[in-house]
């Protein structure tokens, strides 16, 4: 009997050293964008603006257009739909929905107090200037939100080139997020959830997917915290982002890629007002890698063995006393 209470106390140890937990310490938007072009350094500020936009009015905005390099360039400044194209949110600024209608209310106004769909100038080497747009909204203005970028791109008749000889160019925008001052509807439904289990290996991941049901963009927040299995924060990430309507979109967090093995609790939230209840799921996760759980298998099947043996010894030394 003595002999059993030992086996299975070393088998015990096995087990805690095969899942103890790893002790090593883990060492949306700014208010300016710029884009490198050999020495023609372009930047717009700000990245973002949110407009109300009131049926039959005229509204106007400005924007700063710099130039931070070494070299002069001329630049030209124009409006595009801004749209989303899948979960991931990769962006298309080319494809026209009843949501983008925005870009094609945006014109520049030029010196002359005219105004054009494509505004053009040149700056020296840290110059600036401020290019003023007018939104012309509609009297039918649809109700919800509306969305534009605003480009401010390099032209390629600037004298930086390669050595092939090809002129390049680059731009950069200003997001425009319009909504109308009427009926809006925020409504959002969290449609994919996913915190990582018993893994082989890290990372340790979150995923959700938040569909937005309304006509106006939403935000969602997203916290993603990892503790030891002794309640020590390891990390924590806490972001927010704007989702367009009629859009589903994905976020994915993880943690720990080199992490080996070990015992952590996970929490994960998603909040948002159009959410009608906020989700949140605290799970344990057991990394183990592969030749662990071979180790703890074999250790386990010796254990059965030595059990299945002890038992028949004893059999055999109450049938002797019988005798």
């Amino acid at each position: 009997m003595k002999s059993l209470k030992y086996g299975l106390a070393a088998l015990a140890v096995a087990l805690a050293g095969a899942v103890a937990p790893v002790t090593n310490t883990f060492a949306e938007e700014t208010n300016s964008s710029s884009s490198v072009n050999s020495s023609s350094w372009i930047q717009v500020t700000p990245v973002s603006s949110r407009v109300v936009l009131r049926p039959g009015q005229e509204l106007e905005y400005s924007m700063v257009v710099a130039n931070i390099g070494t070299d002069k360039f001329n630049y030209s400044v124009y409006a595009a739909p801004y749209s989303v194209i899948d979960e991931d949110y990769n962006v298309s600024f080319s494809n026209e929905t009843n949501r983008t209608q925005l870009a094609r209310w945006i014109k520049f106004i030029k010196e002359d107090g005219t105004t054009t769909d494509t505004y053009k100038g040149s700056l020296e080497p840290n110059e600036k200037h401020t290019v003023n747009y007018r939104i012309s909204v509609p009297e039918d203005v649809p109700a919800g939100g509306q969305y534009a970028t605003i480009f401010a791109q390099t032209d390629n008749d600037n004298t930086n080139k390669d050595t092939s000889g090809i002129t390049t160019v680059s731009r950069i925008g200003l997001i425009v997020y319009g909504r109308t001052n009427g009926e809006t509807n925020e409504k959002a439904e969290i449609t994919d959830w996913s915190v990582s289990g018993l893994l082989n290996q890290g990372p340790i991941t979150a995923t959700s997917k938040v569909k937005n049901e309304g006509n106006t963009d939403i935000e969602a927040k997203y916290k993603f915290t990892v503790r030891s299995i002794f309640g020590n924060t390891l990390h924590e990430d806490e972001q927010a982002y704007n989702i367009l309507p009629d859009t589903e979109r994905r976020l994915n967090s993880e943690w720990g890629s080199n992490t080996p093995m070990g015992l952590f609790w996970v929490t994960y939230n998603v909040s948002s007002s159009a959410l009608e209840n906020a989700r949140e799921e605290t799970k344990l996760v057991v990394i183990l890698p592969i030749y662990m759980i071979v180790i703890m298998l074999i250790l386990l099947t010796i254990l059965i063995i030595w059990i299945i043996m002890l038992s028949r010894k004893r059999k055999e030394r109450k049938g002797r006393l019988k005798v």
